[in-house]
């Protein structure tokens, strides 16, 4: 199984690991762990590292 760390990219804080699912709408992406905890967050993707599992997000706020 393979399991993502999400970053924000203004200060590289640890938003949620363990993300199953990434979701992005309407300038949101929706991240689901593996728990089923969802948290939203506006703002978009700025890069994916599939060898490490780490996606940083370019984003300021983010909303559960």
């Amino acid at each position: 199984m393979c399991l993502s760390n999400i970053y924000r990219a203004s200060d590289n804080q640890l938003l949620m690991d363990n993300t199953a699912r990434i979701e992005v709408r309407d300038g949101t992406v929706i991240l689901r762990d593996l728990f089923g905890r969802v948290l939203k967050v506006p703002g978009q993707i700025a890069s994916v590292d599939l060898e490490n599992n780490i996606v940083v997000l370019q984003t300021e706020d983010c909303e559960k």
